[in-house]
């Protein structure tokens, strides 16, 4: 009897123990497949990235992306670098003018210009410019090159006659190089109010600026308004044109009330401005 007593009291004792002791413990497992080997690598483009869905023996290594710099993205690039250069508007499209040898370099490449003669944009050029690949030089080169610049610029639907008065709504815009045969045509964007023709435009014509001539718009002789301001000081007066003037030209007026003489910029046809 007092054996068995004894024998239920070892065992409870062990089993509080047990029980106090295994609040304080984790659970330890042993499983092997479970590593901090584990964390998961994907490789692209030279940098290792995480995956959900590989471990460290299923990495991949892919080689950074690669083009072969051939003509015709060569010429792409150095259209986009000397309409950089020039803030050119429109369009600028440079050609090689002998043989380009391809060769690879990364896709991130970037094309520097050092020099090109003369310094403005014409249609033969000769360049010289760098290539670089990820901050390093890959090489320089010198070539000779045919630019073209495509600009919008006014042409005529129809006859016109010298002396007319212009209006941007009188043409159509349309694209030309304007570094050849159009070379000095007005663009589509100008101001054509103020203008007139200096001489005959036939249909179907691009319009020159050597064709047109600023309007006169004052004649000497003319009795105008004059509008003058100037330190906080505002009048306005009658003069006479003493010659004849554009607009935004100057012109000497006299003042018909003190007869003096000062010169004025034309406004319109009935007014021009002084600063005092």
């Amino acid at each position: 009897m007092y054996f068995n007593f004894i024998l239920f009291l070892s065992l409870s004792t062990c089993a509080f123990l047990h029980s106090e002791v295994g609040r304080f413990l984790e659970p330890i497992s042993f499983d092997a497949t479970k590593t901090s080997v584990e964390e998961e690598y994907e490789k692209k483009a030279a940098l290792v990235a995480p995956s959900q869905h590989r471990t460290l023996s299923e990495v991949q290594y892919l080689p950074a992306s690669k083009v072969s710099l051939g003509r015709l993205l060569i010429e792409k690039k150095l259209s986009e670098v000397i309409s950089h250069r020039y803030q050119a508007s429109g369009k600028v499209s440079a050609f090689l003018t002998r043989d380009w040898k391809p060769f690879d370099a990364g896709s991130n490449f970037m094309v520097k210009i050092t020099d090109c003669m003369p310094d403005e944009l014409v249609s033969s050029t000769f360049v010289r410019f760098s290539i670089w690949d990820e901050g390093v030089l890959v090489g320089k080169f010198a070539e000779p090159v045919r630019l073209a610049h495509y600009v919008n610029v006014f042409f005529s639907d129809k006859q016109f006659a010298r002396g007319a008065r212009l209006d941007s709504s009188m043409f159509t815009p349309r694209p030309v190089d304007i570094l050849k045969q159009f070379a000095g045509a007005v663009p589509a964007t100008a101001k054509l109010s103020g203008y007139q023709l200096s001489s005959t435009i036939k249909p179907n014509s691009a319009i020159r600026w050597n064709q047109l001539s600023k309007v006169t718009l004052v004649q000497k002789g003319k009795v105008v308004d004059v509008y003058a301001s100037g330190n906080g000081i505002y009048v306005t007066m009658k003069g006479m044109a003493l010659e004849s003037g554009v607009e935004g030209g100057l012109v000497k007026i006299k003042n018909l009330s003190s007869d003096k003489i000062f010169h004025a910029k034309v406004l319109n046809e009935n007014s021009v401005k002084v600063h005092l």
